[in-house]
């Protein structure tokens, strides 16, 4: 054992030496005779116990008792030693200051001192173990245990408390949301383990690019979030998030294959994004989705601009929500003309809403929004049975052809239901209708996330009768292995292949090379956007099947749709097409 004596009076000191002497200890003891010498030994060495004098010439034994207590890097057992009489308030004072025990001198034997150490040594280990126990339990109350970053808990409470001294101290505090983009697709892909190894490294790179002082959190899942303190401008930030996004880019390699990862990063600053904790990480939170809805691996900082769009959508989803029972959802129709014979063959349905004091809005006004709060199924289902209906009507008065299809845009959140098979079937037997004149639409993005999902219930779908096309092809993930594995039959070209057609050389080079490459595979090409006579004359010579845009009809309502079917020409159009100039038939 290691002790510490810590006392003026020498006699003391030899006193209490020639009292161990007496055990069969192997005790080890160093000398004072001040306190600031026995502070010295103290940091110098590490003790078990300490024999603290309570009158020193330099310093009051209170003093150097707590000044002993509060030293971080050495622990020891401290026991008090007074020449005073009894003395219950000193021996209170002592033990409250964090002695372990308080001896007299005039007391001072062989057993007595020895046995006081004992005790006062194993109170203080029991002590320290519990000490050691709480900073145990507070790391993992505190940090997360996958990365060893501070947890969503520690977050929490360094928020609330940066606040107010951001406040007191009239200083700028950043909040920096991050959620990783396309994580679950490779989380799903490579397993959990491989998962867990992305984001430590991801966790490793933030707290290498943030600056001294910052805080970064793991909030879950693939979120995080830095609280950055001390700055004058928005630059500093600006500059944190780039870098950030910037080291992000960097592969990270996973069971020995490259992986890429990117964030969206939402930033809120106090005191303009809010007064209080709450307001804080709302902010960020909805600028972080405003990052993602811009397209990922990019931030966004919260503005008043930004509050006024959200409460706008808020505005709209409580809309959404109390119109959806009375079906103020309409169908529209825009016309799909055979590109040989320039008959209207078919139609795309689009849905519309029938706003109270908007009017009618677009589905870009509001399908997204219907998508994220889960409205867009029953808006889909309540939408199909309506064209069935129609389509069913259309038929019984020989409007339209056996052969006329309709096309159905179909939502990825429908595409994982096994339920949507019953559904469509459910509404052809109450209508009557066969499969053949139903079609769906999928887009390529749509198809990505739940590929081998999607793709084994289309061709249950397919199986029925209905024609699966491939929509917007081109603009999403377009590769020969998806086209390969998918039950479709057609592909729609995007308009933005069309727009420059057939002035610009190399746009028309792009078209008639995806006409053909379709053709190649067997597949019906259907060209969407087309406006001018000089575009369908140009797909028509590189074959398409079908066309579709305002240059025939923009989508309408089902009675001027009806009107559209009376009055097509198709002779007239293929005049029209055949000449180099004219006019549209009416």
């Amino acid at each position: 054992m290691k002790l510490l004596l810590i006392d003026d009076n020498e006699l003391d000191r030899q006193a209490i030496v020639r009292t161990f002497r007496k055990a069969e200890w192997n005790i080890q003891i160093t000398q004072a005779s001040s306190a600031n010498n026995g502070l010295e030994e103290f940091e110098s060495d590490d003790f078990d116990a300490v024999l603290l004098d309570y009158r020193l010439p330099d310093m009051d034994g209170l003093d150097t008792l707590r000044m002993l207590v509060r030293n971080p890097n050495h622990h020891a057992a401290i026991i008090i030693l007074t020449g005073a009489m009894e003395d219950d308030l000193l021996e209170q004072q002592c033990i409250e200051a964090g002695a372990q025990d308080v001896l007299f001198k005039s007391e001072i034997s062989h057993k007595h001192l020895t046995r006081a150490i004992v005790h006062a040594r194993t109170r203080h280990l029991l002590e320290r173990e519990l000490h050691e126990s709480h900073q145990r339990l507070r790391t993992l109350a505190e940090n997360d245990s996958l990365t060893g970053l501070a947890n969503r808990y520690y977050f929490d409470e360094s928020l609330r408390t940066a606040i107010p001294r951001a406040n007191r101290l009239n200083d700028q505090l950043a909040l920096l949301f991050l959620d990783l983009d396309n994580f679950k697709i490779i989380n799903d892909s490579m397993g959990h383990d491989a998962g867990d190894q992305l984001l430590k490294e991801v966790a490793r790179r933030l707290l290498h690019v943030v600056r001294n002082g910052d805080i970064v959190c793991r909030l879950g899942g693939d979120e995080f979030a830095i609280l950055a303190h001390n700055f004058e401008s928005q630059d500093p930030i600006i500059q944190l998030a780039e870098r950030i996004l910037e080291d992000l880019r960097r592969p990270i390699v996973i069971k020995n294959t490259e992986q890429f990862i990117s964030a969206s990063i939402g930033v809120a600053t106090y005191p303009d994004a809010g007064n209080n904790a709450g307001d804080m990480l709302k902010a960020a939170d909805l600028a972080m989705y405003r990052a993602k809805r811009d397209g990922k691996n990019n931030y966004h900082f919260f503005s008043s601009a930004l509050q006024a769009q959200v409460q706008e959508r808020i505005r709209l989803e409580k809309e959404l929500r109390s119109l959806i029972p009375t079906d103020h959802f309409l169908v529209y129709y825009q016309p799909i003309i055979d590109a040989k014979t320039l008959e209207i063959t078919g139609a795309e349905s689009l849905i519309r809403w029938d706003h109270p004091t908007r009017g009618i809005l677009p589905p870009g006004e509001f399908i997204a929004l219907a998508e994220e709060i889960g409205l867009i199924v029953e808006i889909d289902s309540r939408s199909r049975l309506k064209v069935c209906q129609q389509l069913a009507k259309w038929r019984n008065q020989k409007l339209v052809s056996p052969n006329f299809t309709i096309r159905i845009n179909v939502c990825a959140q429908m595409l994982t239901d096994e339920e949507l098979f019953n559904a469509i079937k459910a509404d052809l037997d109450k209508t009557e209708l066969p499969g053949s004149c139903i079609g769906l639409e999928i887009t390529e993005s749509v198809l990505i996330e739940n590929f081998t999902i999607a793709a084994e219930l289309l061709r249950k779908i397919q199986d029925h009768g209905l024609e699966i096309s491939v929509d917007d092809f081109g603009t999403g993930y377009s590769s020969m292995a998806y086209l390969k594995a998918l039950p479709a039959r057609t592909l729609k070209i995007d308009r933005t292949f069309v727009q420059g057609v057939p002035e610009n050389s190399d746009d028309s080079r792009i078209l008639r090379a995806m006409i053909v490459f379709g053709k190649s595979l067997n597949l019906k090409i259907v060209v969407e956007g087309v406006e001018t006579k000089e575009q369908a004359k140009f797909c028509r010579d590189c074959g398409a099947d079908f066309l579709q845009g305002y240059l025939f009809s923009k989508p309408i309502a089902h009675d001027h749709f009806e009107q559209l079917l009376a009055s097509h020409k198709a002779d007239a159009w293929k005049t029209l097409l055949s000449m180099d100039s004219g006019i549209i038939p009416s």
